[in-house]
């Protein structure tokens, strides 16, 4: 999206965008709440910024796509904030961790992977629920010939898949590594 950038600036910083009776924050507010001395690796925050608000501009649309999209950020937005505070931070590790270098941050990054795999099949249940209401989107969006919606239905279940099969194993991968390396010194 090329959005001029001040405009983009005043839409995310005043408008809290309304989802039912749940009010759901704007990206930046989730990044401030979720910052670590290791980042989220550039990529993944980037592509959860571009669904992020792609899903914002659905959720203004007329019809059924607009109505789809609000249940899809209902179901979207709190998984995404606790995907944000202990799933991708550990997977900035990686590049520390494969040049053999123990992250400054380890134990707060063993505690993130530690409750990743005790919330890990929640996470996953929430995935399903996710899908529905991306499916649900996505034939609002065929119905309504929204081929840019049908886009971001199809973005966002290649993602969930792309954080079971890869994503969330990595970051509970960097949690053992983390455990074994602070064993051994």
């Amino acid at each position: 999206m090329n959005r001029h950038p001040m405009l983009l600036a005043i839409g995310l910083t005043a408008a809290l965008v309304q989802v039912g009776s749940q009010q759901v924050a704007t990206w930046d507010e989730e990044r401030r709440m979720t910052m670590t001395a290791t980042a989220i690796p550039e990529s993944v925050r980037i592509e959860h910024r571009a669904i992020h608000e792609q899903l914002e501009e659905a959720m203004q649309a007329p019809g059924q796509v607009g109505v789809a999209a609000r249940a899809l950020g209902k179901v979207l937005h709190p998984h995404f904030v606790r995907e944000e505070e202990i799933a991708l931070p550990p997977l900035g590790a990686m590049r520390q961790l494969a040049a053999g270098t123990l992250p400054s941050d380890a134990t707060a990054l063993l505690k993130m992977t530690e409750a990743l795999t005790r919330e890990l099949p929640g996470m996953l249940d929430e995935h399903t629920r996710i899908r529905r209401a991306v499916r649900a989107l996505g034939e609002a969006a065929r119905v309504e010939r929204a081929a840019t919606y049908e886009r971001l239905a199809d973005q966002l279940a290649l993602h969930a898949q792309t954080e079971e099969e890869v994503l969330y194993p990595a970051a509970v991968l960097v949690g053992e590594v983390i455990r074994a390396r602070m064993a051994a010194q």
